[in-house]
């Protein structure tokens, strides 16, 4: 993502996109047919836990999902930011769609990143722990099982 300096995006969207959208990204990382495989990683995010089954049947892979360290309320509007990738349509942050409100800041994922270097470090190379995984190893490197090699 860094290489790419693109825009920060804010809109609005609910708690039951939001928990739609985390079950897509899911499968395009775990699905079983390879040909549904899309990312190949879990997206990171700030502010949101979620426990999940990398192997769970599509659509119920999320276990858990809190917001702030409250419990993901479907019905809420939460707030949310992203970038702004090129060619999506107004009404869609990081691969959600309807999203409402969105708005361009003025701010781009570079300028956050220094701003918040310059704020924080030095900095830890290990990132937090907000999706954990249930039914594999928390440094999962790959989708794939039932293989005779490892990853070290």
């Amino acid at each position: 993502m860094l290489p790419v300096d693109s825009i920060v995006r804010t809109g609005e969207v609910t708690g039951q996109q939001i928990k739609n959208w985390l079950e897509k990204e899911l499968n395009n990382v775990f699905a079983k047919n390879a040909a549904e495989r899309f990312g190949g990683w879990v997206i990171k995010f700030k502010g949101m836990d979620i426990t999940f089954n990398a192997f769970g049947e599509n659509g119920k892979r999320v276990q858990s999902i809190t917001i702030g360290e409250q419990p993901l309320d479907v019905n809420k509007v939460y707030s949310v930011c992203a970038c702004e990738r090129e060619g999506d349509p107004e009404d869609m942050l990081c691969r959600i769609r309807g999203v409402k409100n969105t708005k361009n800041t003025p701010f781009t994922l570079h300028t956050v990143m220094r701003d918040y270097l310059a704020a924080n470090s030095p900095v830890t190379p290990t990132p937090p722990n907000s999706a954990k995984v249930l039914d594999a190893p928390q440094a999962l490197l790959t989708q794939l099982s039932g293989v005779k090699y490892a990853f070290r």
